[in-house]
Parts: structure tokens; sequence; C-alpha cells
């Protein structure tokens, strides 16, 4: 077992040869943005990877006791193998170890939405002994990205069909790429985007890592798509094919990228995309947000697709790191609710 001690190139090299990637354990995405110590183990036979987490560490000095987070992980579906759900429970078993007793923290796993590995997990997760948390905000909606144009077309929410009819006139140019000059027109259009709407919240700065996520290795590395009206970028998204889903990363609009409704029109052809270039069978769009957001997710998901409810599972034997953690989740949820009343004013 390697604990704390891989290169960031050798760890992508490692997790590339998974189906089960998400960004958030990539190096990128664990180097301390939220505040937290990243830690990481990595489970080789053979010298091949066989299983491995990152995990965010949050910890109170003095008490030496906090919580140890797994984001969409731990990855143990190798690209080449078949499934072996034993590996899962080995996996589970090494970060129960590893964190809760050797170092003593109360461990949280969210496992990836994935609509056919999940139940899976979920039910691993239990027969181990973790429990699931009281948190409403891991849902996914995933879109079936595996139909024929025809069928999606029927699949989508009425309304949705409707936009996307009326964005198609508009005739904007959608292009694909992942360039450093498509990746600074979309920051332009994003950081346009950020100061207009005044928006504030964790992880907002990720996007500076869209040059580092466009240079992953093959199997993970980010796309841009971008729309441009009368030659100039008026919305922008960008995506990836992470193992076996893609997923919707990060998206930026201006106001007239509003009007001719661009958001409908990038969304339908990454998916035409993802259908034509990848073996995909999900694309998953990310929670519900706010009402406009969801109206949109839930229309694009539509009749095919679904709203993937997810937990996260909690295990700690050790009562002071439960006591220390009880008093994070309440600051947690004072965060978020600030943060829902700053987005309504």
């Amino acid at each position: 077992m390697q604990i704390d001690s891989l290169s960031d190139a050798d760890w992508h090299a490692a997790l590339a040869k998974f189906s089960d990637i998400h960004y958030e354990q990539t190096a990128l995405f664990g180097a301390g943005q939220r505040g937290e110590t990243s830690s990481h183990l990595l489970a080789t036979e053979n010298g091949e990877p066989v299983f491995g987490a990152r995990v965010g560490i949050y910890s109170v000095p003095v008490l030496n006791r906090g919580l140890a987070l797994v984001r969409f992980g731990p990855f143990w579906r190798r690209a080449d193998e078949p499934l072996d759900r034993e590996r899962y429970k080995v996996a589970i078993q090494a970060l129960i170890d590893e964190y809760c007793t050797r170092r003593k923290l109360y461990l949280i796993v969210r496992p990836r939405a994935h609509p056919d590995i999940y139940p899976i997990e979920s039910e691993t997760l239990t027969e181990m002994g973790l429990y699931p948390g009281e948190t409403t905000e891991l849902a996914r909606y995933v879109v079936d990205s595996s139909l024929g144009e025809d069928e999606q077309r029927k699949s989508l929410g009425q309304q949705w069909r409707r936009n996307l009819k009326a964005a198609l006139a508009n005739n904007l140019d959608i292009q694909i790429g992942r360039s450093e000059n498509d990746v600074a027109r979309f920051q332009s259009v994003y950081a346009e985007m950020v100061d207009r709407k005044h928006l504030v919240y964790p992880g907002i700065n990720l996007v500076d890592l869209m040059p580092q996520l466009t240079n992953l290795p093959d199997a993970m590395r980010m796309r841009v798509a971008l729309a441009y009206h009368e030659g100039k970028p008026v919305a922008g998204l960008a995506f990836a094919v992470n193992g076996d889903v893609g997923y919707y990363v990060f998206g930026a609009s201006n106001d007239i990228a509003t009007e001719l409704k661009a958001g409908y029109a990038l969304q339908w052809s990454v998916l035409n995309w993802l259908r034509e270039n990848s073996p995909v069978k999900w694309y998953e769009l990310g929670g519900p947000g706010d009402p406009g957001i969801k109206q949109f997710k839930k229309g694009f998901a539509g009749k095919r697709g679904m709203l993937l409810p997810i937990q996260e599972f909690h295990y700690c034997p050790d009562m002071v790191a439960r006591s220390v953690v009880t008093m994070l989740f309440v600051a947690r949820n004072m965060r978020n609710t600030v943060q829902r009343w700053r987005r309504g004013n």
C-alpha cells in the first residue's frame, strides 16, 4: 500500500487505468483548494494499481481528530478487467484501517453517481457497517447518452425541446476543442459571468485548473465547447469523459447567450459529441441547483434520464472524532444556509 507518497504524475497515470474516474479523485482537485489537507492511498498488485482514493482531511489542532472525506471514490473498477465487488470491499476496509483506526478520523465516503454501479456500492457500504448521512444535496441528474439522436429528442422535456429548436435556429457556431485559446476564451466568459452575477461559492476558482485538466491523460482529459455569435464567444461548457461517464464540469455565459438560448445548443452538441466519440452511456450534469437550473437539467435528462439520489456514508468508532465532526457539520450547515440566502438576494 502506498500512502501519501506518489507524485501527481504517477497518481494520474494510475487513475487513468480505471473506469470509475472522477476529477475529485485527481491530485489537482485534491490540492487544498477548500482549506483541507490532501491525503491518498493506492494499492498495487504485481506493480499494477488495483484501487485507490484521494482523501480530504479536515483536522482540529491539539485534539488530532477530524474528518476524512472521500469525494466520489474510491476508484476500484479497472478498465481492462471485469467488475469485482470484493475489491470494493477491500478498498473500503483499507480506508477504514488507515483513516479511522490509525488516524482516528471520522470517515465519509461519497460514491460516484453511476446508475448501474451506485446500487452495488451503497449496498456494500451498508453491509460493512457504514451508515447513510442526512445530506440531501448529492443527487445528480444524468442523461442517457447511448440513445440515437431521434430517440434523444423524443426523451427531452417538451419545453427543453422547444428551446433547443429556437437555439438551433440562431445558427450559433459551436466548436469543441482543448487548446490554450479555447481555455482562455472560456475563462474570459466565466470571469465576466462571475463578476456580473456577484457569484460566491466554494470551488468557484476551480476553473483556474482548466489548463492542467486539458493536459491530463486521455482517459480523463477535459474538453471545451464554445458557442460563437458573430465571431465572438458568448457561452462555454467544459466537459470530460472520465472513464465510463461523461461529466459536465463548468459552464459560463453572458447576457447575449441567454437571449440566444446558447446553453441548449451547447449541451446538445456535447451530447452528440459523446455519442459519436466515446463509449459512455451516461452524461452527468451535476446537482439540481436553483429552480432555473433544476428545470433546465430535468428537461435535458428527459424521460430516459433521471435524478439519481446519492447518499454519503459515514463511519467513526472514535467518540472524540465523532464529537469534533458534529461541530464541523453544524458550521457547514450554517455556511450553506448563508450561501442560499445570498443567492436568493
